[in-house]
């Protein structure tokens, strides 16, 4: 059961959201079809995993932050399961609640800035919230560009879903027992 806790902020900010969002209507509307909303879409998902991939190889305060998500997520044994789960259901959670709800009223700038705040890091790996908050305004500018939260959705979705699966990786690869395949008896 304590597994699943894990899955509370961003339930929780998806209800809020919903219920938000139920007397406030998401005030945009789609300015391009759907194919230009997945283009929009791996737009932002190569922007911020490639700049993520240069933070990690040169800012060791950003190398510090994704060790403790791995440490912080390595407890779990994280099947395929719960990292699609898991991804879905934070991307979707905090799209609708920070861009859908959150930045009509507070901007974009605003709702990044929260974003990023509610991403906290400790002071040696800072960089991984100014990062996020940074991830929160191409959110942002890609949720008002499409006039839909599809992108956004969907490139959050990719990039959870990314590194919910290089930490399973990283598990399966600790925990592979690898036996020789042969024994030579030399004597």
């Amino acid at each position: 059961m304590k597994r699943y806790l894990i899955f509370l902020p961003s339930t929780a900010l998806g209800l809020i959201a919903l219920i938000w969002l139920y007397f406030r209507p998401i005030p945009y509307s789609p300015k391009m079809g759907f194919f230009g909303m997945l283009m929009v879409a791996a737009l932002v998902i190569g922007g911020l995993l490639g700049s993520a991939h240069l933070l990690e190889k040169y800012l060791a305060s950003f190398r510090h932050a994704s060790k403790l998500l791995e440490r912080s997520l390595g407890h779990f044994k994280i099947s395929l399961v719960f990292a699609f789960g898991l991804a879905a259901l934070s991307a979707i959670s905090e799209e609708l609640f920070f861009r859908g709800a959150l930045m009509p009223l507070v901007t974009v700038w605003g709702q990044a800035i929260l974003f990023g705040l509610m991403h906290p890091a400790p002071k040696k790996a800072w960089s991984y919230t100014v990062f996020t908050a940074f991830a929160g305004l191409v959110f942002g500018f890609a949720t008002l560009y499409s006039g839909s939260l599809i992108p956004g959705i969907v490139a959050h979705f990719i990039i959870n879903l990314q590194g919910f699966l290089e930490i399973r990786a990283l598990q399966k690869k600790r925990t592979r027992i690898t036996f020789p395949t042969s024994i030579n008896k030399t004597e």
